[in-house]
C-alpha cells in the first residue's frame, strides 16, 4: 500500500455524500413539520371556531341579528369536525374542512363555517407570528400562503 493521500480522499468522498444526503433530508424534513404545524394549528382554529357558539362576544348588530334570526347560533350545537385536509399546490396550501351537524340550517351552517374559518387562519397567522389583514385572509407560514376553502357539511 502507498501513502500518497488516496485513503483521505476517499474518506472525504464518503463524507461528502453523507453531508449532501443530510442536507437534502433536512430540507425534506422541515418542509413537513411546517406542514404538520399547519394541519395542528387548524385544527385548534377549527375547535375555537366551533367553542365560540357558546361564550362569544359580538358586537350589538351581530348579536341582536343571531338573537332575531339564528338563536342556534348562540346556543351550543352538536357539531363535529369530522376531517381537516391540506390541498398543496405550489406555494400555496388550501384548508378544506369537513363537518356534520343537524342542528342548524343551510344559512347557519354558512354563518359557522365562516366563523370557523376565520379561526383557523387567526390560529395559523398567530402560530407563526406572521401579519396579515383583520380577517387573516390569507394567513402566512414561513413557506406557504394559507387560504381556506368553504366547509363542506357532511
Amino acid at each position: 500500500m502507498n501513502n500518497k493521500g488516496q485513503i483521505t480522499i476517499e474518506y472525504i468522498l464518503i463524507l461528502s455524500i453523507i453531508c449532501i444526503c443530510m442536507i437534502m433530508t433536512t430540507q425534506i424534513v422541515d418542509e413537513q413539520i411546517e406542514q404538520n404545524i399547519i394541519q395542528h394549528a387548524a385544527q385548534n382554529g377549527a375547535q375555537n371556531g366551533l367553542d365560540k357558539n357558546t361564550y362569544a362576544t359580538y358586537y350589538n348588530d351581530t348579536y341582536n341579528n343571531y338573537y332575531e334570526n339564528h338563536k342556534r347560533l348562540l346556543l351550543s350545537n352538536k357539531v363535529e369536525i369530522i376531517k381537516i385536509q391540506q390541498i398543496k399546490k405550489q406555494d400555496t396550501i388550501q384548508i378544506q374542512v369537513y363537518a356534520h351537524t343537524n342542528t342548524l340550517n343551510n344559512e347557519e351552517k354558512h354563518i359557522l363555517s365562516s366563523r370557523i374559518n376565520y379561526y383557523i387562519r387567526a390560529s395559523i397567522t398567530k402560530t407563526f407570528n406572521k401579519t396579515s389583514n383583520t380577517f387573516y385572509e390569507p394567513a402566512y407560514s414561513k413557506n406557504y400562503k394559507i387560504t381556506t376553502r368553504n366547509i363542506i357539511w357532511i
